[in-house]
């Protein structure tokens, strides 16, 4: 009986552990898959900061982040992006950034220009029905080698929305 019972106790660790780690993968590719919706205050100015922690890449690897930008109030608005690192990982050097306002192409360039004073201004037109799908993507080009092994980059991304 006794017996039994530890076998039966094995079991259920094991499955527990198993669904644990299931967990642990789950919630990992939730912070990868980041994607948040900024609402325009009613006075028409809105302004928040992104957190971007530990981004890690590899080469060819590529991430997105989806912002969704909506308001109630109908019109042409200013964005401004303003990136600030917070702590340097020694990535930056390699990643290239493209930001999109839906289809349209608003930056393409390195992750240490936006680091530096480099800041993407673009404007966007929002009606009270449809958001406007901001996604910035990440990506590590196919020719960076074992130089980037081991680099992560971590910045805050201030986000300035104005109504024009």
């Amino acid at each position: 009986m006794k017996k039994k019972s530890l076998n039966i106790l094995i079991v259920a660790l094991a499955v527990v552990a198993i669904f644990g780690g299931m967990l642990a993968i789950y919630v990992n590719d939730a912070k990868d898959s980041f994607a948040e919706s900024i609402t325009v205050d009613s006075d028409g100015v809105t302004e928040t900061v992104v957190s971007v922690n530990d981004l890690t890449l590899i080469p060819t690897q590529r991430k997105d982040y989806t912002l969704s930008l909506q308001s109630e109030i109908e019109g042409t608005f200013d964005v401004v992006l303003d990136c600030e690192e917070t702590r340097d990982g020694g990535m930056k050097q390699f990643v290239f950034v493209t930001v999109k306002s839906g289809d349209s192409v608003v930056y393409e360039g390195g992750l240490s220009d936006l680091l530096g004073d480099t800041d993407v201004m673009f404007q966007v037109e929002i009606d009270s029905e449809t958001a406007v799908q901001l996604t910035i993507c990440y990506e590590m080009p196919e020719s960076v080698g074992n130089e980037a092994q081991g680099t992560s980059a971590d910045f805050d991304i201030h986000i300035r929305i104005e109504k024009v």
